[in-house]
């Protein structure tokens, strides 16, 4: 699967990594496995690791329906989402998803994750942040 999640409670942070090419099965398959875990809260602050994406197989409409919860929104709306992602492409598509949601405000994207962590205003356990 081209995405991995990491639930801290502690820092009420779920840090997903992207890798490779996205298909809308994987994001599907993702959001289910997620709402699933035990240890998942919806409150919970999102960091998307976008650092070894390298695209996606969803056209705008696809991606229009899952910016707006076509598959059921998994996290809160008060929840903010920080996306990382450093290469002008996933920057610029996170972009674009980031227009097509509704809340616009709670999801902010950062080219580093330092500035992702600040705005998040969490300090998660390095091991959360895949290194």
């Amino acid at each position: 699967m081209a995405i991995t999640y990491q639930i801290d409670p502690a820092a009420k942070l779920v840090t997903t990594r992207v890798e490779g090419r996205v298909s809308l099965e994987d994001m599907l398959s993702h959001a289910h496995l997620l709402k699933s875990d035990p240890a998942f809260r919806p409150e919970y602050s999102n960091l998307i690791d976008l650092s070894r994406f390298t695209g996606t197989d969803l056209n705008q409409d696809a991606m229009k329906a899952f910016a707006h919860g076509f598959h059921g929104e998994i996290f809160a709306p008060s929840a903010k989402r920080a996306v990382v992602a450093p290469s002008d492409p996933g920057f610029d598509l996170s972009r674009k998803f980031q227009s097509m949601r509704p809340d616009q405000e709670n999801f902010q994207v950062f080219h580093t994750m330092r500035e992702a962590l600040h705005w998040l205003q969490a300090a998660p356990n390095k091991a959360m942040l895949f290194e």
